[in-house]
């Protein structure tokens, strides 16, 4: 086995919604604050998977991350991790988030769409008005759709180019059910280069939350789940 680095991205159900009750309670704003991320980490799928593969792990996965955020963090990082590691030393892994949610750039920074903000916008506010005119007039299922085909892609041929080996998977947004895969074109790309099945579906009992999100338990079994089918491919 060549690999030594474990590359992971996506969203908090990759990040973890995880605080260390001593420092911080029950309060989750504080997930990405440094003095939790020696809790966090090491109870997430990305790090109990990179210690049953035995390799190092780099988990760059933030909370709210959409789509559009994770392609542009692996894409800048990998060109970084190849200045440190040979190709066939890195292993990339990408826990998709919805496809719904969506980036624009504005006074300096990302600022992520959510489908399930609509109903609280505030008229007052400069940015929650582009919202609703973005909400009313240009949010399409047939936008969202393609855009997420063509994110796959992207990072799948840039990952290739670079010969970088990968795995990709939907942590909760169903996008079998969704109707994405009718597109007959992207089905043959999703049977050979991502998962069948999500995070979500393991989510059998009630065990397996935290509020909205895996416990440490589901984090245990979805690390063992990805185990089963990364472990050869290394």
């Amino acid at each position: 086995m060549n690999t030594k680095l474990l590359y992971c991205d996506g969203d908090s159900w990759s990040a973890g919604d995880i605080v260390d009750p001593k420092l911080f309670g029950d309060n989750k704003a504080e997930v990405h604050h440094p003095d939790n991320e020696q809790y966090r980490l090491p109870k997430v799928w990305p790090h109990k998977l990179g210690k049953m593969l035995d390799v190092k792990v780099l988990n760059k996965s933030f909370a709210g991350s959409s789509n559009d955020g994770i392609v542009r963090r692996v894409l800048l990082n990998v060109l970084k991790l190849l200045n440190q590691y040979k190709s066939d030393e890195l292993f990339v892994v990408v826990g998709w988030t919805s496809p719904e949610r969506k980036d624009f750039f504005y006074d300096n920074e990302w600022r992520t769409i959510y489908p399930n903000e609509y109903k609280s916008l505030d008229e007052e506010n400069e940015i929650d008005r582009f919202k609703k005119v973005y909400f009313k007039y240009f949010w399409e299922e047939e936008e969202y759709t393609q855009r997420y085909i063509e994110q796959n892609l992207l990072l799948h041929n840039f990952l290739v180019s670079k010969k970088v080996k990968h795995y990709f998977f939907d942590a909760f947004y169903e996008t079998r059910e969704e109707g994405m895969f009718h597109n007959k074109n992207f089905e043959h790309f999703i049977t050979r280069y991502q998962k069948e099945k999500t995070f979500r579906d393991i989510l059998k009992i009630k065990e397996h939350w935290d509020g909205y999100h895996p416990s440490e338990l589901a984090h245990d079994e979805w690390a063992k789940e990805l185990y089963k089918d990364i472990k050869d491919k290394l």
